[in-house]
């Protein structure tokens, strides 16, 4: 049999085939073929990562063991007044509420709202070592104007909560609604 016979009977044959699976068949066969090259192009690739990435945790264990077997520097687990030391040292110091005020200030302002007034006070409680630092707003804007500058004061100023939100609107059809808005500022007791 020469190889020219052996080519037009596979063609007879895959024209065949065709005819008989009609679209459904070749839909099928188009969706095997391209779940195989996805498997090919994302599934492959990412096995041989994480192979090297199992190996490079196998050296780093390794590793580990023998630097404390030959007597290495092994940390012990951080006791609770470490870890209180860890907690406090998060808050900033009592100097940067200038900053913290003018991240307020301006998150406002690049959401369209004007703070015209508010009320800020500066408390310490006995026995704690934080200082809280309320800072009341009257705030009058739309919704996404309220709900934007919150979420980007929160964001911003990473030891500050929202205490408190009040909202009232004159009428069901107004777009601005009368908020009143206080955040807390927490700050450590350093200077």
């Amino acid at each position: 049999m020469d190889i020219r016979a052996i080519g037009e009977d596979a063609q007879w044959l895959l024209r065949r085939e065709g005819a008989r699976l009609k679209w459904r068949g070749l839909a099928g066969l188009a969706l095997f073929a391209a779940v195989a090259g996805l498997a090919v192009t994302l599934v492959w690739p990412v096995r041989s990562d994480v192979a090297n990435l199992k190996a490079e945790v196998a050296g780093l264990r390794a590793r580990l063991k023998a630097q404390t077997r030959a007597g290495g520097e092994s940390r012990a687990a951080p006791t609770r007044a470490d870890q209180l030391d860890t907690f406090y040292a998060f808050f900033p110091a009592t100097r940067s509420l200038p900053d913290w005020v003018g991240q307020i200030h301006n998150a406002a302002q690049r959401n369209g709202l004007s703070l015209d007034r508010g009320d800020y006070r500066l408390q310490q409680h006995a026995g704690e070592k934080l200082l809280r630092y309320e800072v009341r707003l009257p705030v009058k804007g739309s919704y996404p104007q309220l709900r934007g500058f919150i979420a980007e004061v929160l964001h911003k100023v990473p030891a500050a909560s929202l205490e408190n939100v009040t909202l009232k609107r004159d009428d069901i059809h107004a777009p601005d609604l009368d908020a009143r808005l206080t955040f807390v500022i927490f700050l450590g007791d350093g200077t």
